[in-house]
């Protein structure tokens, strides 16, 4: 799972670079693993400090108390599906 992680952080640092001070990255998968989602992020955050996550503008029965959108085939009749917004803040 790691060489997965390694890629997509990779693709976040490429996409990262394009972005001006306030610019926003939408990070997103078709998978609930969090192996796949938070500690993708959480990993780019640690070598990342210029950026932070952002707490999206959604319905609250989509975001919980935490800065990611989790869609579940058992909370929301959905497929598996994971968001994290990120800005840069410098």
């Amino acid at each position: 799972m790691l060489e997965c992680q390694d890629k997509q952080i990779n693709i976040l640092q490429a996409a990262a670079k394009l972005l001006k001070p306030g610019g926003r990255l939408v990070y997103a998968t078709c998978s609930i693993l969090p192996a796949e989602n938070q500690q993708v992020i959480e990993r780019f955050l640690e070598s990342n400090s210029e950026f932070r996550l952002a707490i999206p503008d959604l319905p609250t029965k989509l975001v919980a108390a935490v800065p990611y959108l989790s869609l579940t085939p058992s909370e929301h009749g959905t497929d598996g599906f994971f968001g994290a917004l990120l800005e840069r803040a410098s």
